[in-house]
């Protein structure tokens, strides 16, 4: 096994670890506390986005769109880190280099 399969391997390992610390956050409760806070935050700024509340402030739209797309970021970053499909992948990809996962 060379330098570069060992760097790849070791790189695959810690995208598991890491999906499956995303996979395990969902189902505690601080995880689940997170979901819904930051949920209950993107669909606050969609209800004032979409209102007439920065019908004349113009920075306070934009402010708010750039924090709504943070968080909408943020809890997708998260839901992808946890994705069945991306753990899948990840054990894939080792097992074609000979690890089991």
């Amino acid at each position: 096994m060379d330098n570069q399969q060992e760097q790849e391997i070791s790189q695959l390992q810690q995208l598991l670890s890491e999906t499956l610390t995303a996979e395990e956050f969902f189902h505690t409760p601080v995880g689940e506390l997170w979901t819904r806070l930051a949920t209950a935050e993107i669909n606050r700024l969609i209800k004032d986005i979409t209102s007439d509340k920065y019908m004349k402030d113009h920075t306070g739209y934009v402010t708010a769109n750039i924090e709504l797309g943070v968080w909408r970021k943020m809890l997708r970053k998260m839901q992808v880190a946890a994705s069945p499909i991306r753990k899948a992948k990840i054990k894939e990809r080792l097992a074609e280099n000979g690890i089991d996962s």
